[in-house]
């Protein structure tokens, strides 16, 4: 064998090992990434989704990227609950969830764009009654300002009938006289609003009927 072809030749037999041995490789690297499992979503990453069926939700988990809860009764109370304890939770300002013109959380259009579901109750085996739909006109004793629609329906999505009759307000037509100065000292319908809905200086919210359009 002369000595070019022997150059020849063994040009010929590396090429084709270190092809040989490349193929191999990749078809080990791709074994290997077949039998791996599925990677997990780093902590504190959440999808932008506000999915309530999404664990990665940020609906589902807190500030420090761990899981805030499912809604599962029968489980401990998460990190959120707790914090929920108190007036808009400052937990809450980190998610994308609406807000107001005030910065707060906008739970009213949480509600009517279907972003979160509550439970109906604690008991399984509880019935869920239907919002009520049926809106109250109340008349303003001021000239200047504006009347009062009270919706039910938003109202009894979030609450049983009991929690404000007869305790708070007499289901009856006339016999609830309320006075602003009192809404502001967290009597009527300042048992909620301030505390954990939108704040009373958002009157335009509430006063929406003009004057004499009731009748």
């Amino acid at each position: 064998m002369t000595a070019p072809f022997k150059h020849r030749f063994y040009l010929k037999a590396f090429l084709l090992m270190f092809f040989a041995a490349c193929l191999w490789y990749a078809a080990d690297a791709i074994s290997a990434e077949e039998k791996a499992p599925p990677a997990q979503q780093a902590p504190g990453k959440a999808t932008p989704i506000l999915d309530p069926g999404d664990p990665s939700s940020i609906l589902y988990l807190d500030t420090s990227g761990k899981l805030a809860g499912t809604g599962d009764s029968t489980k401990p109370p998460s990190q959120y609950y707790k914090i929920g304890m108190g007036w808009h939770p400052q937990a809450l300002t980190d998610t994308r969830l609406p807000r107001d013109k005030y910065g707060l959380i906008d739970w009213a259009k949480l509600v009517k764009s279907n972003m979160v579901k509550p439970r109906w109750s604690l008991d399984p085996n509880d019935e869920e009654m239907p919002p009520l739909d049926l809106d109250i006109i109340i008349t303003a004793k001021s000239d200047f300002v504006n009347d009062v629609r009270y919706p039910h329906w938003i109202h009894t999505w979030w609450l049983k009938c009991e929690v404000c009759h007869p305790k708070i307000f007499v289901p009856a037509k006339g016999q609830n006289k309320m006075f602003m100065t009192e809404i502001a000292q967290g009597q009527w319908c300042g048992r909620c609003h301030g505390k954990v809905s939108f704040p009373l200086t958002d009157c335009n919210r509430c006063h929406t009927v003009p004057k004499g359009a009731s009748k």
